[in-house]
Order: structure tokens, then sequence, then C-alpha cells
């Protein structure tokens, strides 16, 4: 009976000595994370069609607010078609190809100086898609064929580099630059090339054929290319290809609609014009190994109408984006890198929404 009586003291003595453990661990556990509520989004509005209503639009997702900072820098708005974006430690670089303008500012949003070339006979070239690489800035120009070579600082242009016809996306890799040439406005005819340019001599010096229409190339850390191709609206549909650095040969991936490449993976989506969310694909690439990793990174169910942008955060592993309806302000939706949503669905306050930066 002794002996009984003594465990149970000790029993009795060591169960607050439990308590306490349990009670540190639990101390212990971090609260989760929401990786979504302190980032700052900048989000480019192409705007809708021939409105000049382009705008771009700072959110602040801790305060909530949401402001066209151009406007608010300046006091009138961005112009008509905004369609890619560029930044640096310092400065914003846009182009607005309606416009017919390629601009610089300061993280304001104020401006600081603009280009607007022209062609031979003073029309506009309508520029669309940029690279900035030592001190330079590469624009593809819709209208004049070429690609234009302007200095960063001044925004004066030094150079132009014809490539094929109406080029629309330009990358860089293997120290090249990589333009695709839709030839978007010669339909039935549309192009199937991808120009390379050499960026010590700065001219073409090879290229490359790939499925009709491509408007988008992205690099991958290894310098192999992704293109998108749009078809041709009809038989030919949107297909995603990669050009091998070394080899310079093309092998197609799957259909493919809009790209991003973060932290060696390509993420893909396919939404054919017309379909529905029940026809959309949400596809992850492994850049090293070549192989599909995923077919769905989109898992709790969202639908979209038109997915129009793709961006990803490669700090956070926060994914944006944005859906199309027209005539309304677009949709901006967030997912973790498990493919949740974050936050609720975010009004852009922008028409068209098309490119999101993620900001420090």
């Amino acid at each position: 009976m002794k002996f009984l009586n003594v465990w149970a003291l000790a029993a009795a003595l060591m169960l607050p000595m439990i308590s306490c453990d349990d009670d540190n661990n639990n101390s212990t556990d971090e609260p989760e994370v929401n990786p979504a509520d302190n980032l700052t989004l900048l989000v480019l509005n192409r705007g809708n069609y021939q409105s000049n209503n382009a705008s771009l639009n700072q959110i602040d997702l801790a305060t909530g607010d949401n402001m066209d900072i151009y406007q608010t820098a300046n006091g009138n708005g961005l112009g008509d078609a905004a369609q890619d974006i560029w930044a640096d430690e310092s400065y914003y670089y846009v182009t607005v190809t309606n416009s017919n303008r390629i601009v610089k500012l300061d993280h304001t949003g104020k401006l600081l100086a603009e280009a607007n070339p022209t062609d031979s006979v003073g029309g506009p070239v309508n520029p669309r898609s940029m690279v900035l690489n030592g001190g330079k800035l590469y624009v593809t120009y819709f209208y004049n064929h070429a690609v234009g070579v302007l200095d960063a600082e001044t925004m004066q242009e030094e150079k132009r580099i014809p490539v094929g016809r109406y080029p629309e996306g330009i990358t860089m890799a293997n120290n090249k630059l990589y333009v695709a040439n839709s030839g978007g406005n010669d339909y039935p005819n549309y192009g199937n090339t991808v120009s390379v340019i050499d960026l010590g001599t700065e001219t073409v010096s090879d290229t490359i054929e790939v499925v009709i229409n491509p408007t988008i190339v992205k690099a991958d850390s290894e310098g192999d290319v992704y293109v998108i191709s749009m078809g041709d609206y009809g038989d030919t549909k949107n297909i995603l290809q990669r050009i091998n650095a070394e080899t310079q040969e093309v092998d197609t991936l799957g259909n493919g609609t809009l790209i991003t490449i973060a932290n060696d993976k390509i993420y893909s989506i396919y939404a054919q014009y017309g379909s529905t969310s029940a026809d959309m694909h949400f596809e992850v690439y492994n850049a090293l190994t070549e192989q599909k990793e995923s077919d769905n990174f989109i898992a709790d169910g969202t639908t979209f109408t038109s997915p129009n942008s793709l961006n990803i955060d490669p700090t956070t592993g926060v994914i944006a984006i944005c859906d199309y309806v027209y005539g309304e302000t677009n949709t901006l939706y967030l997912f973790s890198s498990d493919g949740n949503q974050l936050v609720e669905p975010i009004d852009t306050k922008g028409y068209d929404s098309y490119k999101v930066l993620f900001l420090e």
C-alpha cells in the first residue's frame, strides 16, 4: 500500500511539470503567416480598346490602398494600350503601344523622360515589349519590323535592328536576344519565326522557325527559351514550345497561352480564345529536368472567365493571375505556391490588367 502511495504522490508531482511542458510547446508554435499579407503590387492595365485609359496601379495589401501612381504623379493618364513594364532599383520603364510612347518613371510614377520613335515618314512604330540590359533598352517596334536600341538613361535611340514581321515579345539568354515575329497584321499570313540577335554585334545571327503567330518568349536559368504561339485562332491552337539553348532545336511541350518562369519552374496557362473554365489548363514544368510536374497548379477549384496575366513572386512563391472581362475593371487573384487563394479577389481598378510586379 505504501508502495502505491509513493507512486501516486510522484505522479501528482509530475502533472504540473507535464502541463508546463505542454504549455511551453504550444507557446513556441508560430502563427501561420500569410505570404500575401504585406505585399505591395504594381499592376499595369492596358485599358479598353482605343479608350485611352491605360493605368499603373499600386496596390498595398496591408492597407488596401489602390492608386494609379502615374495619374497621381503627373496629373494626366498613361495613354492608350500600355503593353509592357520593366523595373530596376530606381526606375520603371513602360511601353504604351497605341500612344507610341516609351516612358521612364521614378518609383512614385513621376515621368522623367520618354521616347516617341517614328518610321521613315514620321509614322508611329507602336512599341511593344522590351528588355533592359547593360544600360540599354531593347524594344520591339511592331509597325517598323525592328528592335530599337535606346540609352536607358537619356531615352535617346541609338540604333534599329531589322527583324521579322510585326515583332512582339523579346527576351534575353546566352548573350543574345530572342524576338517573336508574329506577322500579326498580315492575317492569314502569320509569321512563324524567332529572330536571334547577337548582343555583341547587335545584328541578327539566326532565325528559328516555330508555330505560327509567336507572341511571348521567356528564358530559363539554363538559357532555354520558351515560346508561346497564338496560332490562327482556328485549327492551329495556342502552343508552347522550347528552343534548346545549345542546339537551337525546337520541341513542343503542349498547349499554352500564358507563361511565366520562377525558381526554375515554368508555369503555363492554356486558355484558348472562347474557351470555358473547364477547358483551361494550369500546368507546371521543371526547367532543369524538362519534365511536367503538375497538371493543375490551381488546387482550390477557382474558375476564371479569361486569364489575362500570370506572374509569380520568386521570393514568396505567390502566384498572381488577373481575370479579364471586357468593359469591366479586372479581378486579381493571389494563390499560395500550393494553389490556394490567399486573400479575397482584388479589384485592380483598371481595364485589361496585363502585368503584375511584386515590389519590395
